[in-house]
């Protein structure tokens, strides 16, 4: 699909909105169990964020028009796939005692997005109608 099509924007803003779903959802879960409020880091939401945005516009630019019912299943893996390259660049770079906590939170972040793919890829199916 092309960026200078008509939903485009509403297709980013529903990701967006997915984003700060799972932000939401994590912090929560976070707080929960371990009492530390993520609210008051500003790079872990930036960085949720930035990896939904990142994949629903790889997603939307990958996907062809005749194929849009996977836009939002396309756009969920892509997600998944922009926040493991992260967690393998802070994986290779990062301190070895905390290796495997970057590894359980890229995990963590694939399942805890799952509701936020449910909604993109509900509200695409209606965008795109």
């Amino acid at each position: 699909m092309k960026l200078k099509d008509k939903n485009t924007g509403k297709f980013i803003g529903v990701a967006l909105i997915g984003g700060m779903l799972t932000f939401a959802i994590a912090c929560g879960l976070w707080y929960m169990v371990s009492g530390v409020n993520w609210l008051d880091f500003l790079g872990i939401p930036i960085t949720i964020i930035s990896c939904w945005i990142i994949g629903a516009l790889t997603a939307w630019l990958v996907i062809p028009e005749r194929k849009d019912y996977l836009l939002g299943i396309a756009a969920y893996l892509f997600t998944i796939g922009v926040n493991f390259i992260i967690a393998a660049f802070n994986f290779l770079n990062g301190e070895p005692s905390i290796n495997g906590w970057i590894v359980l939170f890229a995990i963590g972040f694939a399942i805890i997005s799952i509701p936020g793919a449910i909604l993109l890829n509900l509200v695409t199916i209606r965008i795109l109608k």
